[in-house]
């Protein structure tokens, strides 16, 4: 049996207010202030010191719980005063640190609102219990949240705090609250996305136009790190999917509007594995970064730096582009810069098309477009008639169940043949409903990069002329010095269709006379004319995935911009 003591008691306060969510409702510091007051005055109790604290107490570490801790040992107080047990301890570790001080006679009672706790064997037995709830009360809560959590996940909606260019909205219900556009980060983000699907610049270049030009800036105003940058990169919530826990590879879909396509993201995840020296650039080379390949071997195309010194003092550098050699012997010579930009000069002025001439070959693809498509679209109706069908002879599948009609054995296998066709019927109605809209986009961006490639090409920077080039094509190489676009199928019926506008164009006076204007669509409409753009989009039909003209968003940017 303890035996008791008549030394003076001294107390110390503490009061704690956790940050963590799940403790919102307990009372602020100044309510607790409030209270501990009350106590030390009603019952006179001689307070050496107060300590305040702002944190859970789900693990123990706490430095404001540790200095009570100390004056105890220290023999600098023996008593403790706080608005109830929950506000000490919610974890085993530091209850028993507090059980073990009673034990050696250290503490000799915690003072509470409901009830006052002394070295006897009930107090001390009630004090463990206090806290074993608190702890029981917060693991509870915790696998509630997580629950919760998958509940949301599951919902499509991204239970944490979301990337940059999106944010969460507070005035949604707690719990189902959706991800929203960053009016002001979404598009600069968006715009990073496009520089680094066009390869001309670097990850890290990218995020110092970004924060330097762009103004871009995280939640609270601070300037991101360098590891945002592939954060960004290599996060699926941009293209609409999330992954949840972290590391689970569990993927769910996501109902925010997404920034990118799942292809593109699949493509810059392809260009961050590539390998590269971890050698310094000391040399930017135009049209390096493995955007050409040898048409012989198939080797890299890359630059090499040579200077030349006269015995006058002048000095004198040059880029050569030349293949690698991995493979094997090659008969391909080096090439100079100057001549592959020659090479681009001469493909894009054949590619060249009147910028007056763009809202005329709109129409004429929208017209050709429909015509295409009125088959595609009876296979589509039909696809839609079956896919409806499927949901009905579905619901019968359910109602012959609940009858009693079939087994459990005989539906499962039904259902799963029908959910498989139900599967493969939406697919194809959604594959031909996207092939329209990516068809009218592809030709937009293709006809812009026929007005402007050629004059923004000679005036552009080393970057903007190494993404011009890209454009032209994902498959380049160099043969017996020359681009060789041959297994770009869209090249050849484009420089045509320009020839042939270019031919017409030069014949007639400005568009506005009504006659021009007849001709002009008289000879887009001529089957001639007609076959050159089938070839062009299936050509794009075949890669839909595929990510054409990156460059042309780079121009609509700086055009709105103008237009500002």
């Amino acid at each position: 049996m303890k035996t008791e003591t008549t030394a003076p008691l001294r107390y110390g306060e503490y009061l704690r207010k956790s940050t963590d969510d799940k403790e919102k409702q307990v009372l602020s510091l100044g309510s607790q202030r409030d209270v501990l007051d009350r106590l030390h005055t009603n019952h006179n109790l001689a307070v050496i010191e107060t300590i305040e604290e702002k944190m859970s107490a789900k693990r123990p570490g706490r430095p404001g719980f540790g200095r009570l801790m100390t004056l105890i040992k220290q023999r600098k107080i023996n008593g403790i005063v706080t608005w109830a047990p929950h506000r000490l301890t919610r974890n085993v570790s530091d209850l028993g640190e507090i059980i073990n001080l009673f034990d050696i006679g250290l503490l000799k009672e915690i003072v509470t609102e409901s009830h006052t706790f002394r070295n006897n064997p009930m107090d001390i037995f009630m004090l463990g219990f206090h806290g074993l709830q608190a702890k029981l009360e917060n693991d509870n809560k915790a696998i509630d949240v997580k629950g919760g959590m998958v509940k949301c996940a599951k919902n499509g909606i991204y239970p944490a705090c979301p990337p940059l260019g999106y944010l969460p909205d507070k005035f949604g219900i707690k719990g189902a609250r959706k991800r929203l556009i960053d009016p002001i980060n979404f598009p600069i983000v968006r715009r990073m996305w496009e520089l680094m699907l066009m390869g001309t610049h670097t990850p890290y270049q990218i995020l110092t136009i970004a924060i330097e030009e762009w103004g871009l800036r995280t939640r609270t105003g601070k300037i991101p790190s360098q590891s945002t940058i592939y954060k960004i990169f290599h996060d699926p919530f941009y293209y609409g999917e999330f992954e949840f826990p972290k590391k689970s590879g569990i993927f769910y879909p996501g109902h925010h509007k997404p920034m990118i396509t799942k292809a593109e993201f699949d493509r810059v995840q392809k260009m961050l594995r590539k390998k590269t020296n971890a050698r310094p650039i000391k040399h930017y080379f135009t049209f390096g970064g493995r955007c050409l390949h040898c048409g012989e071997c198939g080797c890299t195309i890359v630059g090499m730096a040579k200077t030349k010194r006269q015995q006058n003092g002048n000095v004198h550098h040059y880029a050569y582009y030349g293949c690698t050699k991995k493979r094997g012997p090659c008969k391909q010579k080096p090439l100079t810069e100057k001549e592959i930009i020659l090479n681009v000069e001469t493909i894009l002025s054949l590619l060249t098309i009147p910028q007056s001439l763009h809202d005329f070959l709109m129409q004429w693809v929208l017209k050709e477009n429909n015509k295409q498509f009125e088959a595609i679209d009876g296979i589509s109706d039909s696809n839609k008639k079956a896919l409806d069908f499927n949901v009905k002879k579905k619901d019968g599948l359910i109602d012959m169940r609940a009858s009693g009609l079939i087994t459990d054995d005989e539906f499962q296998e039904r259902k799963t043949d029908l959910d498989n066709e139900n599967a493969r019927l939406s697919q194809l109605v959604k594959d031909a409903d996207d092939n329209k809209v990516t068809w009218l986009s592809t030709a937009d961006k293709l006809f812009t990069f026929a007005e402007l490639a050629a004059t923004r090409f000679k005036e552009a920077s080393p970057e903007l002329q190494r993404g011009i080039m890209i454009s032209l094509g994902w498959n380049l190489a160099i043969t017996e010095k020359e681009l060789d676009l041959s297994k770009e199928d869209w090249i050849e019926p484009v420089k045509q269709i320009a020839k042939k506008l270019n031919e017409e164009l030069s014949t007639l006076e400005p568009l506005s006379p009504l006659e021009n204007k007849n001709k002009i669509e008289n000879l887009l409409e001529s089957p001639f004319m007609c076959s050159l753009l089938q070839d062009v989009r299936n050509s794009f039909i075949k890669n839909p995935d595929a990510r054409w003209f990156p460059i042309t968003e780079t121009w609509k940017h700086d055009k709105e911009q103008l237009i500002e």
